[in-house]
């Protein structure tokens, strides 16, 4: 086990209420995030209170990393079955949503790490987009912050 020391406080964003529905035996264990959650709060690694739900990114924040015309097919529902069967998912305004929270919760754990040291997103691992063969969370955060600062 890895030990991590600082002083202050370190914010937590959480997603696991976004739930999507998956089809009866589908392989992704979407449940581990509220485990880790619970995890956490009963170790008392951080403060109740510094456990987050994080705002969805903006369709601005996403269009910084992501192919408009991706997004438009993605928020209406209107993917093609490849393009769903690469994401592993079945559509739904629900899968919708967690994704924007999920992209939210990165951009916003990377200002909470710059404005305190440390921060994390607990959500991260369902958000599945592709842009310029791009598949991380990270660069939703990280172009949000290179254009904000």
């Amino acid at each position: 086990m890895i030990a991590i020391s600082f002083t202050g406080t370190m914010k937590l964003f959480y997603t696991d209420q976004f739930t999507f529905p998956l089809p009866e035996g589908h392989t992704f264990p979407i449940e581990k995030y509220a485990l880790l959650r619970k995890r956490i709060t009963e170790a008392g690694i951080v403060e109740p209170e510094d456990i987050r739900v994080p705002d969805a990114a903006t369709e601005e924040d996403i269009l910084r990393v992501h192919d408009p015309a991706y997004v438009h097919r993605f928020v209406t529902g209107d993917m093609s079955s490849a393009e769903m069967r690469k994401i592993g998912f079945p559509w739904s305004q629900a899968l919708v949503e967690r994704t924007k929270r999920s992209c939210g919760a990165t951009i916003q754990a990377c200002f909470a790490a710059l404005d305190e040291g440390i921060a994390a997103n607990l959500a991260g691992g369902t958000h599945h987009a592709f842009h310029l063969q791009q598949r991380e969370q990270v660069v939703t955060g990280a172009r949000h912050l290179s254009t904000s600062t």
